[in-house]
């Protein structure tokens, strides 16, 4: 990597929002926190937000369109045209939700298709690299109002990734970046638990929450370890980490987790509604409005943060109209009216009502729909504690925008009643703000664990007593055997990271 640069930008490509950040190289040495945040507006609501939805729309040319939340909102523009033209929304691309598409991307796949809203077909690559390049050419027309003379090449751009994604997933993200035009020195792809670890420990403790002020310093003191758990919209990414006696940090355990991220609980909430209305008019929104669900999940969204599962206030969540409309074409002389309960795939009852608008159920009946979710992340984390590298965790560090949901955080702390909880007030922007620290000094993390045994293929004399006959072969006159492999770094040894001193 270049060691020249004036800027340091993160991009969090997230599964179900994006944003940027990025400081200068001076405004870093003066205060590390202080860093910026991309401000996105929401043309369908005019409200501002500090992410914008993962939504990208190409035309009928396959030509990129518009990224976000203006993607979201031409979207819908031509949703509408169709109700009052011959429509042509069916014959654009809008991708949302795209990037679980490389979760399990392994060595050796064929070029991947990501499919969009109604099934048609984009490879991956022009996917993501056009989100990322919509996103370059952002961060660099937003800097460029305050540092008019800055050039592309003055930029260090450090692009967030999930720990659990493989190497091949990893090296296709940092491909995308390349073909989006960001320069190969001036790259650096991060993991996002380890980004989110170096931002919570420059915060100051008054910034830090459910903690207690003695045991948050203690988190970072030499010889004491923590876990990141990074909640997001796909995967839940957990690290675990020992602070050496230098100060700085090496992994304990390799990155683990799964995909059981927030999306999970909009499935489960999705798959109520479906039964809710049931088959027959799920099958004619599929049809004839497939957007319908995808408002509803919205609305969803806004609701999900503020279940709290100990509140006797019943969680009300809008339905769109066109799904009542549906309902009403489906069922022609029927109205969606109150149901008593919704029996669940796992034959549990949800009790509701519907007052025209409005589903209404208890908070008890909410927290149902984060089940699936929450069980695996808490039986993940239980795993890790009873692991021998893992039985003195005295902290568990929750970040990401699920962090923000009261059902986790409140099912964690029953769940694990003697660690100390730390979510910062900025949890769902920690990887946006810990990337870019890690742009100007990445330091911190200084030993990782391998995630895999690699090695290389090579070529021995024969011997019967541990080579197989099958690989043995005459050459020169000689008996040799092949494709044996032989292992350089062995799957969770402990490795050193390399480290770029910044300069000052």
């Amino acid at each position: 990597m270049k060691k020249t640069y004036l800027i340091a930008a993160s991009i969090d490509f997230g599964t179900t929002f994006t944003g940027y950040a990025y400081s200068n190289r001076h405004a870093f040495q003066i205060d590390p926190l202080k860093v910026p945040l991309k401000s996105w507006v929401n043309p369908l609501s005019s409200m501002i937000y500090n992410k914008t939805f993962t939504c990208i729309l190409f035309t009928k040319e396959k030509e990129f369109s518009e990224f976000g939340f203006d993607a979201e909102a031409k979207y819908l523009d031509l949703l509408h045209d169709d109700d009052n033209t011959s429509g042509k929304a069916k014959d654009w691309y809008v991708f949302r939700r795209f990037k679980m598409a490389l979760n399990k991307l392994q060595l050796g796949d064929q070029e991947v298709l990501i499919e969009d809203e109604i099934g048609k077909s984009l490879p991956a690559m022009v996917v993501f690299s056009e989100s990322l390049r919509y996103l370059k050419q952002s961060v660099f027309d937003c800097v460029r109002k305050q540092l008019i003379d800055i050039k592309l090449t003055d930029i260090k751009w450090i692009v967030t990734v999930p720990a659990i994604w493989s190497d091949p997933a990893k090296a296709f993200m940092r491909k995308a970046a390349l073909e989006a035009g960001i320069d190969s020195k001036m790259l650096t792809i991060v993991l996002e638990p380890e980004a989110a670890a170096t931002f919570v420990k420059h915060l100051p403790v008054e910034r830090r929450v459910d903690g207690q002020e003695g045991d948050v310093f203690k988190t970072f003191a030499p010889g004491t370890k923590y876990i990141v758990v990074d909640a997001g919209g796909g995967t839940v990414d957990i690290t675990a980490h020992k602070v050496r006696e230098d100060g700085l940090v090496g992994e304990l355990i390799k990155a683990t987790g799964g995909n059981w991220g927030s999306t999970t609980v909009d499935g489960e909430y999705l798959d109520f509604l479906k039964r809710f209305i049931g088959e027959t008019a799920t099958t004619y929104i599929n049809l004839n409005t497939p957007e319908a669900f995808f408002k509803a999940s919205r609305e969803f969204e806004n609701v999900k943060p503020k279940i709290d599962p100990e509140s006797d206030i019943k969680v009300r969540v809008r339905l769109p109209y066109h799904i009542r409309e549906a309902y009403k074409n489906a069922h022609p002389g029927k109205k969606l009216k109150f149901e008593e309960s919704v029996l669940m795939k796992r034959e549990k009852r949800i009790d509701i009502s519907f007052n025209e608008e409005y589903v209404r159920m208890s908070s008890k009946d909410a927290k149902q729909l984060f089940a699936e979710s929450i069980t695996k992340s808490i039986e993940h984390l239980k795993n890790i504690f009873e692991q021998t590298n893992g039985r003195d965790i005295s902290t568990i560090i929750l970040v990401g925008g699920y962090a923000g949901s009261l059902v986790l955080t409140e099912v964690i702390k029953s769940a694990f009643p003697g660690m100390c909880l730390i979510i910062p007030h900025e949890a769902a922007y920690s990887v946006l703000h810990g990337a870019v620290i890690f742009g100007h000094d990445p330091s911190l993390i200084r030993q990782g664990r391998s995630k895999y045994t690699y090695g290389i293929e090579v070529f021995e004399i024969f011997d019967p007593s541990k080579h197989d006959e099958i690989y043995k072969y005459e050459k020169n006159g000689e008996f040799r055997c092949d494709k044996i492999f032989s292992k350089l770094l062995e799957v969770d040894e402990m490795i050193l990271m390399s480290v770029v001193v910044p300069i000052t």
